[in-house]
């Protein structure tokens, strides 16, 4: 297990390889932090590990990602008995059933309490990974059975040299761009990729004229 795409999370990603090494992995796991500092490619690439089989194509048959559907984005308490009947069920290919969970925080409170039965009592080899930006709108009692993982915000220059990389970014522009981001590399995306290109620009400008950053960013 390399996790060579996973950047700047150091303790993150200790923990999860002392997980593997010693072959004591948690029935849940918690990955709580910022968006888009790498939680949901290293809870693929964990799952990859457990499953010793790649997932990339999502498409593994033991393996269930799971997220906020519809205008409501909340998951509900019907796609968490799928998930509860699913983890019932022996591996197809692995020795794990592995849940990837986007988003956990917007289960219901319906869903939120079906849940916590499945973790307070796992079906065999079920691996749960909760991704989660604002883990205290969870049940206490469901971080409470999850070993949390933290992620923590990129660093700018992390920031910058992903930009100049995938972007093709001239440097003080990825430069400025990371400075607004706050170490979020899908914040960094949205600003180049949509709409808000001008935005970025004019937000450059008003970096180079000497406006505060964190002010900017708290916009």
């Amino acid at each position: 297990m390399s996790f060579a795409d996973i950047r700047d999370q150091e303790i993150a990603l200790r923990l999860l390889r002392n997980f593997l090494e010693h072959e004591r992995v948690p029935n849940g796991l918690l990955f709580w932090g910022p968006g888009g500092v790498g939680k949901n490619l290293a809870a693929m690439e964990f799952g990859q590990c457990v499953t010793c089989r790649k997932i990339d194509h999502g498409n593994h048959p033991d393996i269930r990602v799971l997220a906020p559907k519809d205008k409501s984005r909340l998951i509900k308490k019907e796609e968490i008995d799928e998930v509860n009947e699913f983890a019932s069920l022996r591996p197809f290919e692995s020795q794990w059933r592995i849940f990837i969970m986007h988003d956990a925080e917007r289960m219901n409170p319906t869903a939120q309490n079906h849940f916590l039965k499945t973790l307070e009592e796992p079906p065999g080899r079920s691996l749960f990974i909760l991704l989660s930006e604002h883990p205290r709108m969870m049940l206490p009692t469901i971080r409470s059975r999850c070993q949390a993982v933290r992620f923590r915000a990129l660093r700018r220059e992390t920031v910058s040299e992903l930009l100049r990389r995938d972007r093709d970014l001239p440097q003080d522009l990825a430069d400025s761009i990371a400075e607004i981001a706050e170490g979020q590399m899908s914040r960094a995306i949205d600003l180049v990729d949509s709409e808000k290109r001008q935005v970025a620009l004019s937000l450059v400008d008003r970096l180079a004229s000497g406006d505060d950053p964190v002010e900017m960013a708290e916009e």
